[in-house]
């Protein structure tokens, strides 16, 4: 308990950083101008985390996680966020068993002729 109060206490330093080496770390983030995509998987730790946070923002979407969890090796178990995209998208997904091959986060398509423009979740 101590060490997911310690990690959110630096997840919320880091709400307040402006720019940063995130857009180093595409593997967790996959866009191209039509369509963002983030999967969260037992190989990502803290620092993973915040990335995705800092690369989001500079895309528009603003991410909040409410619960994470690590285990022994300081790897992702559980996690619990909300999504607001600011463009009438938003939404929220706990996954309290995260795995190594998940494809557990969400996706914004832009496509103007998209049959689902945004989802949270397990999406498989």
């Amino acid at each position: 308990m101590k060490k997911i109060i310690i990690s959110i206490a630096f997840l919320t330093i880091f709400f307040f950083v402006e720019g940063s080496g995130a857009a180093d770390n595409k593997k967790d983030i996959e866009t191209d101008k039509k369509r963002i995509e983030v999967f969260y998987n037992r190989t990502m730790d803290f620092n993973d985390l915040v990335k995705i946070k800092l690369d989001l923002a500079e895309n528009g979407i603003t991410i909040n996680y409410k619960l994470l969890e690590f285990d022994e090796n300081d790897r992702l178990k559980t996690i619990d966020f909300e999504v607001n995209c600011y463009d009438g998208f938003s939404g929220s997904a706990r996954n309290t068993n995260v795995q190594n091959q998940s494809k557990f986060g969400f996706y914004r398509d832009y496509s103007e002729n998209s049959a689902s423009p945004f989802g949270t979740g397990n999406l498989n």
